[in-house]
């Protein structure tokens, strides 16, 4: 038996693929899998199946990890195994294909995990602002409302729409899974509202899964975090500064240290993004379309109430305005102070690698210093942003000398 988790993006993914990953050997006395020696593994086998990414060197890194896994999973002997990567999501006909074919063998069950459109768009925002995106919040979430149409144009309607499609184009992932998997083996897992106990939706995993949600009790040390308007509006405006980068150059500094270790601890120090009162509206309205399609025939875990249809009545009218100067550059004050610690420790890795006596550190600019100085410029918000990517520019190149140190398998794959 084979348990598919294929997402969707934003949907808990991260705090449930922690969890197996934690508890694994607690799940392997029930007879559960979790296949790979790390999740990377998973992640890579992913691409390997689904053959989307752009870049050609995580495209050749894949290669050859979907078989590998594949065989781990068929040989296993106790109740099931269970591979959880949300990009699954976006496997047209011929991945679908590919995994049926390769999986015959075992019986196997899909499990899409969703959540209310309300609560995923702000999320996939930030997703897209920590993963080198330059949308605005406003921009984004006007494309993702142009891109909910069908056509062959919709990926020409920008950014948001594109990622809409991928993440919430719930009728598709269920067009490519239904004509394959019997009903009672499309599971469907509702997460729950903001304020729920957390656990809850992990207890509706494990009851699809078979196990007793006891068998994990690790919870994972965090994941994903959220950023806040600020911190995230900042990244995208960092991005556009230093233009494109690949994963194995990006992620490291910009995605794993900038916005989930340094910015992500600002978050309850900042507004949200939120949804204004059009957006709203369509977010219901999408959630009006999901439940439609659970109609044609899945095993639904949870409650449609966690996708609700009804319109706010509150006035959304500026809930979407931009940040204003004073709230960014309070997120770009920790921002570069964060990037500058980091420099600092690569350093020192690099003296220590090479075999070099410690070096006496100069004096760094104070914060009351940057922040005067900023403020004397006509634009201080670029001045920052030009600071701050002059000193990820240096970040980097200190992780890519510190990469031509070690071997190349050690190296994360990009994500």
């Amino acid at each position: 038996m084979v348990f598919l988790h294929i997402g969707a993006m934003k949907t808990g993914t991260t705090y449930l693929q922690q969890l197996l990953l934690q508890n694994r050997e607690s799940l392997a006395e029930q007879g559960l899998l979790f296949p790979g020696t790390t999740w990377a593994d998973q992640v890579l086998a992913a691409h390997d199946v689904v053959g989307h990414h752009r870049e050609r060197g995580v495209r050749e890194r894949a290669a050859g990890s979907w078989p590998t896994l594949v065989e781990q999973m068929l040989a296993h002997e106790g109740r099931g195994s269970v591979l959880s990567v949300e990009f699954l999501s976006f496997a047209g006909s011929r991945a679908v294909r590919r995994v049926m074919a390769d999986l015959a063998e075992a019986e196997l069950h899909v499990v899409l995990t969703l959540r209310d459109t309300c609560v995923v768009l702000p999320g996939l925002w930030q997703t897209h602002c920590a993963n080198g995106g330059t949308a605005s919040w406003r921009g984004f979430a006007q494309s993702a409302r142009l891109g909910s149409g069908t056509g062959p144009f919709t990926p020409l309607l920008g950014q948001g729409a594109r990622l809409f499609r991928r993440a919430l184009d719930v009728p598709r992932m269920l067009d490519s899974w239904a004509g394959v998997v019997p009903p009672e083996r499309l599971h469907v897992v509702t997460v729950p509202p903001p304020g729920a106990r957390q656990e809850l939706l992990w207890e509706r995993f494990a009851s699809v899964l078979g196990v007793d949600p006891a068998t994990a009790p690790v919870p994972p040390k965090g994941h994903n975090p959220s950023l806040g308007y600020a911190s995230a509006d900042l990244m995208r405006r960092l991005n556009t500064e230093l233009g494109r980068l690949p994963r194995e150059r990006y992620n490291p500094t910009l995605k794993h240290h900038l916005a989930e270790h340094v910015l992500a601890a600002r978050a309850r120090a900042e507004r949200p993004a939120e949804l204004d009162a059009a957006t709203h509206a369509f977010a219901t309205r999408w959630n009006r379309r999901t439940r439609t399609a659970l109609e044609s025939g899945v095993h639904l875990v949870g409650d449609l109430e966690d996708l609700p249809t009804t319109e706010t009545t509150q006035d959304l009218t500026s809930s979407i305005d931009p940040p204003d100067d004073a709230e960014l550059l309070a997120a770009a004050e920790h921002a570069v102070a964060g990037m500058e610690e980091l420099v600092r420790r690569r350093r020192r890795r690099l003296r220590k690698r090479r075999g070099e006596a410690p070096a006496k550190e100069g004096r760094a600019e104070s914060a009351a210093d940057r922040q005067q100085r900023w403020d004397a410029e006509a634009d201080p918000v670029r001045t920052a942003v030009r600071d701050l990517a002059e000193v990820s520019r240096v970040a980097i190149a200190l992780q890519d000398r510190l990469d031509q140190t070690r071997p190349r398998a050690a190296r994360r794959p990009g994500r």
